[in-house]
This record gives C-alpha cells, sequence and structure tokens, in this order.
C-alpha cells in the first residue's frame, strides 16, 4: 500500500496571471506616510493587476480608536472588500496589557475583525506588522524592559501581529521582519525618516513590496516600479521583501485560508483507490474520477482495469471555489517516491521561492519537470540556499542534487 502524493500534471482554474483586489487601508501615519497604498497600487499595475484602493490613516490612531470612528466605520461598510489591512498605533501591540490597559491591541484587533466580518464574511484581514523604532522606546522604556532596544520591539510588535492573525484566522504582512531583514544584511541602509521611527521612501518602498507579496501571493522580485529608488537598491528591497514573506508563509498565514483543491490518494487494493481532500477550507466538495462523481470529500473508486484515468476535484466554501485535475496512468508507476536525502527544502509546497537547508557548497542542483527536462539548473554556494523559481508554473517538480531527488510543488 503506498501513498501517492504527485500526479503527471496538475492544472488549477484558480491560478490566474493578473488579479484584480479591492483593499481597504486602516491605519495612522505609519500607513500614510510616501502614501503606501499608492505605491502598493502602482506595484500591482505595474504586474498587470487591477486594483481599487481606499485608506483611513489619521495620525496616531489606534485599534480602539478605528473601531468606533464613523469614517473608519463608513470606509469598510462601502463595499465588499477582498482585504482590509489594519495597523495599529506604531507602540501599543509591544506593550503588555498591564501598560495598556483599554488600548490593548489583541482584544480591539478582534472588534475590528467582527465588524469587518459582519460586512463582509469573505475580506481577508490583513494585520500591517510596523517595526522597532531606531533606538528602542524610549517612553516606555523604564516600565517595559524588552521595548527598551530596536531588537526587542521588533521581536514583542512580531509576536503581537502573529497572535492577532492566528486568533483571528487573518494574515500577517510581516513589514517589520522585512525592516530586520535588512538592517541585520546592512545597516547601512536608511529606513527609517529623521525620527528613527516613521519610514524614508526606503522603508515605505520595502513595506510596499512586502504588502504587494502578502496580497496577491506572488513575488515582488522583477517589477518594475521603483517609486524613484535606484533600480538596484529597489530589487535589493524586492528581494528582502520575499525572502521574509516566501520564507516562513505558514508564520504569516499567508494562503491559509484560500481554496486550492488539493489532493492525494492511495492505492487500498488492486485497481481501488481512497481519494482525500487536503483543502481545509472547504465546504463542499465535487470529485469526477474517470466520469463518476462524489460529493464527500474523501471518495473509494474502484478503476475497472490497468488504464489511464482523469480525476478532477472541486472544492467550495462560502467566498470562493477552486479546480484541480490530473492524469492517473495505472500501468506506470504513478507514485514516484522520494530518495533518501538529507537536505530539506522549506516551505513546500510553496510560491517558488524556498530555502532549501543540508547542502553542501560547489553541488549541482536542478528543478525537474514531471516530463524529465530540467527546467533549472544552478550551482550551491552554501549550506543553505534561498532558490528563486516563481518563473515557472504552478504545478509538481522534482529538486535533484547528484542522485537524491525530493517532489516540491508550485501553487
Amino acid at each position: 500500500m503506498r501513498l501517492i502524493v504527485i500526479c503527471l500534471f496538475f492544472i488549477s482554474t484558480s491560478a490566474v496571471i493578473a488579479q484584480e483586489k479591492s483593499i481597504l487601508f486602516i491605519g495612522n501615519s505609519y500607513t500614510a506616510a510616501y502614501h503606501l497604498p499608492a505605491l502598493v497600487d502602482s506595484l500591482a499595475v505595474a504586474n498587470e493587476h487591477t486594483v481599487f484602493i481606499d485608506s483611513h490613516n489619521p495620525g496616531g490612531t489606534r485599534f480602539e480608536q478605528h473601531k468606533t470612528n464613523p469614517t473608519a466605520l463608513d470606509k469598510i461598510a462601502s463595499r465588499n472588500w477582498d482585504y482590509i489591512v489594519l495597523q495599529d498605533q506604531s507602540q501599543i501591540p509591544a506593550l503588555p496589557i498591564e501598560i495598556v490597559g483599554a488600548m490593548n491591541s489583541p482584544e480591539n484587533a478582534a472588534d475590528l475583525n467582527d465588524i469587518i466580518k459582519d460586512n463582509y464574511a469573505c475580506t481577508e484581514v490583513v494585520f500591517y506588522m510596523t517595526w522597532g523604532r531606531k533606538t528602542g522606546d524610549a517612553d516606555f522604556c523604564p516600565d517595559y524592559p524588552p521595548v527598551c532596544t530596536y531588537e526587542g520591539m521588533q521581536d514583542e510588535l512580531s509576536s503581537a501581529y502573529v497572535l492577532m492573525a492566528n486568533e483571528n484566522d487573518a494574515t500577517v504582512a510581516p513589514a517589520g521582519e522585512a525592516w530586520r531583514a535588512v538592517i541585520n544584511d546592512d545597516p547601512d541602509i536608511e529606513l527609517y525618516s529623521g525620527d528613527g521611527s516613521h519610514p524614508n521612501i526606503n522603508g515605505t518602498y520595502l513595506t510596499a513590496c512586502v504588502m504587494y507579496a502578502t496580497m496577491f501571493q506572488s513575488p515582488s522580485l522583477g517589477t518594475t516600479y521603483t517609486a524613484g529608488i535606484d533600480a538596484e537598491l529597489a530589487a535589493y528591497f524586492q528581494t528582502k521583501a520575499d525572502e521574509v514573506v516566501f520564507g516562513t508563509p505558514e508564520v504569516w498565514r499567508i494562503g491559509a485560508n484560500d481554496l486550492l483543491a488539493n489532493f492525494n490518494y492511495e492505492e487500498t487494493s488492486p485497481l481501488t483507490y481512497s481519494f482525500s481532500s487536503e483543502d481545509e477550507a472547504a465546504t463542499a466538495w465535487e470529485w469526477n474520477i474517470d466520469g463518476t462523481v462524489y460529493l464527500t470529500e474523501n471518495p473509494i473508486h474502484t478503476f475497472p482495469a490497468i488504464n489511464e484515468y482523469t480525476v478532477e476535484l472541486t472544492t467550495n466554501n462560502d467566498c470562493d471555489t477552486s479546480t484541480r485535475s490530473l492524469i492517473m496512468n495505472l500501468a506506470a508507476d504513478a507514485g514516484i517516491e522520494n530518495n533518501e536525502t538529507t537536505f530539506s527544502i522549506y516551505p513546500n509546497p510553496n510560491n517558488g521561492i524556498f530555502k532549501i537547508d543540508g547542502v553542501y557548497a560547489g553541488e549541482d542542483l536542478r528543478i525537474i519537470d514531471l516530463t524529465g527536462k530540467i527546467v533549472f539548473e544552478e550551482q550551491l554556494k552554501n549550506t543553505i540556499e534561498t532558490i528563486n523559481i516563481s518563473f515557472l508554473p504552478a504545478g509538481i517538480y522534482f529538486l535533484a542534487i547528484n542522485h537524491s531527488k525530493q517532489k516540491i510543488s508550485i501553487r
């Protein structure tokens, strides 16, 4: 008995090149600085997407105030938004409830989330993780030492925004962690304005790249729009944003609520297979297995003979529908198993950007499609490497190093 997790090809009807999105930004001066929503719009348009954007960003405003603000509430209610981005006041999420009291971010974030979902249940709430102040939070350092340094304040902010996303089944746009990646990699690059708190154009552009990658689930690298920044520096910011967003998308819950229609199948006896949906967001399933329709989540099907058969799964919920299909060749070894390997790939599945760990410098890496064609090659330089094959179509591939290989899925 063998679990099959691979097929000859996948086709996703939900994977499209151009996307249409409506995005509402609710925040304060961190969102308003250098017109962040407009930069996100320009990045999207440069990649041939269609975007409707609105925003409400009065300086210093907190979640506690937004949830009762007539303008914010009117904008939330004005349409069925695809995404609403929420940014709290820059210090509050980093501080414990004993200090902030009723300004407590998680409680007010939950209230805002409920308001948004009551307007349109399919809106994806995106919590905009901000960054620690350049020298820490001098205002609250005496009361809460963890925020006395940039690193400490960033740790607190990151934890708080991830918690809010987890508690509300929402997404995190990890701008603060992208800032940390740049600061740690090249501290000479200035992201702050003169006050050591707000972003300059570099910081805003980096944040916009994070926002784009998070909401469009597509790398920002290669985008032609640079907001007037030097092209080489803009490409560096794009790279860092993509590395953070797609390095640990499960932490940021990116795509966690998306329908993907992924499935596995297992041979339970000759010609009889058990199929199982992997789409946790689905509430309804329709299988078409060699012309037989099943409406259960995990059907069992017996094929009449050894041959090639088409299997298609359509999943639905109140917000979306997704379809994937494959051709099963029962005469072939349909389940191509992984060789014994010492390296690991993460995340997997991914959007074409992932890390590989446990390799050796100088080894040759190959990406092979399901026809056996080598579609990408490079020589590894480090024991941990970030690989970018986002230019390849979504589907199943093999990553091979020497005589070892592992399956990799691009979605």
